[in-house]
């Protein structure tokens, strides 16, 4: 577990004052499940969905994933392993270690009050998973994410691909907190 003493101004607990107490909800991209801990800490969900493959990837060496931190799939092995210790005996708490396509697939639509993205930060893949999670989420609910402001040497992805998918999808209602976006999923 990580301290960090500007949590209570970060951009994260921001967001994590407007999301809905006791919800069911989901988190894309858990990695060592820091902020999944800050998830039921602060607002206790009915359930949390943790999604990751915890898969290495040496074709991304610059991130954690890929080199930077897990030098191999052993040691993607080990963080999972360490994710199922740390919270696989905790109520309500559901890990699943796949792509988030084909994770979130698996559940019926309108099913989370809000989920959280921060999965693969490509483009195609952030513009996936916010259509994936537009028909999983429960109309009046939140689509929420990291990193909308990283990526100035790759056209800031995340940025683009929530710009993009609003636009398409016609949602006017959606917001930044520096780093963080939210997306209010409108009443179909």
């Amino acid at each position: 577990m990580f301290t960090n003493l500007r949590w209570p101004f970060s951009p994260r607990r921001r967001l994590l004052n407007r999301v809905p107490r006791g919800a069911v909800c989901a988190e894309i991209g858990v990695w060592k499940g820091d902020f999944s801990a800050r998830i039921l800490r602060h607002t206790r969900p009915r359930a949390l969905h943790l999604i990751d493959p915890w898969l290495f990837q040496p074709d991304c060496p610059e991130h954690p994933y890929g080199g930077r931190v897990a030098g191999n799939q052993a040691d993607m092995d080990r963080i999972h392993q360490a994710v199922e210790e740390r919270f696989g005996n905790a109520p309500g708490v559901v890990i699943h270690r796949g792509a988030s396509a084909d994770i979130l697939s698996t559940f019926p639509d309108d099913h989370f009050d809000w989920v959280y993205i921060d999965g693969d930060h490509a483009y195609d893949f952030v513009l996936a998973d916010l259509h994936l999670c537009f028909a999983k989420t429960k109309p009046g609910g939140l689509i929420t994410g990291d990193d909308y402001t990283r990526g100035s040497g790759q056209g800031y992805p995340i940025a683009r691909a929530v710009r993009a998918f609003t636009k398409e999808r016609g949602i006017g209602n959606w917001r930044t907190l520096d780093s963080q976006f939210l997306i209010d999923v409108p009443r179909r």
